[in-house]
């Protein structure tokens, strides 16, 4: 099978992710030390031993190390059972009941770091992004050879210790994910060409490259970054964020009054092809997943710089999300 991008992709047997569905359990996640979790310039040098032992031709080299399921892989976390509250609460029916939690770095780009760590900790702002930075320029920040696929990225893993408020009148929903109004989305961010703005008052700011009028382009900045997904309201600067869940963007919910933290480890695959209408579909609902999030379209459609965001919501007075850490793990192949 060849790639659009002319690389050959390996022919997968697909998997199902009922298979290695979400794991619940208190307590924080276990400590995986014997996993390892090549970093770009391991996987460089893992493909250049493979190539001079066998002298494979690279395309083959590139097969071999797809099929083993060495992808380069890069984590972000945020652990608020560390500060001095132990924990954060987002209250439904508040103004504060979306929060953005984590932004990974933008995938594949490991030598870019955010220029404002203010601006980085909280959700972009909400401008429409009108033009893509371009892949070439973003290229510069890789470590090592850029992957040669237009879509690279092969897993993201999640990784959420969390709870609802503990309680809920709806006696036969307990313990279940039937009815809950606590839950976690997966975004998208994107660093717009247009990124030395200055807003004009109107709803969207004057975009204009830094490379227009310096004749040099220093790479994309933190005020570069425009939202994809959560999507934003139409004729107006603000995110369009949806009274209920989303099936392609719902990570997972949370078994209802429950008191004791749980713990949701979450796998996506590029490799993942559950129809979501089908009972398969519906199964991963019943473990409080999206529907919609086990056919590997949100990794498939994932670009070289993107950055994945993790939302937390809660809906109604009365609801709480209780979080105490999220971690997103992001594997892809070079």
């Amino acid at each position: 099978m060849i790639h659009p991008s002319g690389r050959p992709r390996v022919p997968f047997q697909r998997r199902n992710p009922l298979n290695n569905r979400s794991s619940n359990q208190d307590g924080p996640p276990p400590e995986l030390k014997t996993v390892h979790k090549p970093t770009p310039k391991e996987c460089t040098e893992v493909k250049g031993i493979i190539g001079k032992a066998t002298n494979f031709p690279p395309e083959i080299v590139d097969i071999v190390m797809d099929f083993a399921e060495y992808w380069a892989c890069s984590i972000s976390s945020i652990d608020y059972s560390v500060t001095s509250s132990k924990q954060l609460s987002i209250r439904g029916g508040t103004e504060n009941e979306n929060a953005l939690l984590l932004r990974t770095e933008p995938l594949g780009l490991t030598t870019w770091h955010p220029d404002d760590q203010d601006s980085w900790r909280v959700a972009a702002p909400p401008y429409k992004l009108v033009e893509e930075y371009p892949r070439k320029k973003l290229e510069r920040f890789v470590e090592g050879p850029p992957s040669t696929l237009d879509h690279p990225f092969r897993k993201i893993v999640f990784d959420i210790v969390s709870r609802d408020q503990g309680w809920s009148h709806e006696l036969t929903t307990h313990h279940t994910y039937r009815s809950s109004w606590t839950w976690f989305d997966a975004g998208i961010d994107r660093f717009d060409k247009g990124h030395a703005l200055e807003h004009t008052g109107t709803s969207e700011p004057e975009a204009s490259s830094s490379s227009d009028s310096t004749g040099s382009d220093k790479g994309p900045t933190t005020a570069a970054i425009r939202p994809v997904w959560p999507p934003l309201k139409k004729h107006s600067s603000e995110y369009d964020h949806a009274l209920h869940a989303t099936a392609d963007h719902k990570i997972q919910c949370h078994r209802i009054a429950e008191q004791d933290f749980q713990h949701h480890r979450i796998e996506w695959l590029y490799t993942d092809n559950i129809d979501p209408e089908s009972s398969a579909g519906q199964e991963l609902d019943s473990i409080g997943r999206g529907s919609a999030t086990g056919n590997g379209d949100f990794l498939n459609n994932l670009k070289v710089g993107d950055m994945v965001t993790v939302w937390g919501r809660a809906r109604f007075p009365g609801w709480v999300n209780i979080i105490q850490k999220v971690q997103v793990e992001v594997y892809w192949a070079l």
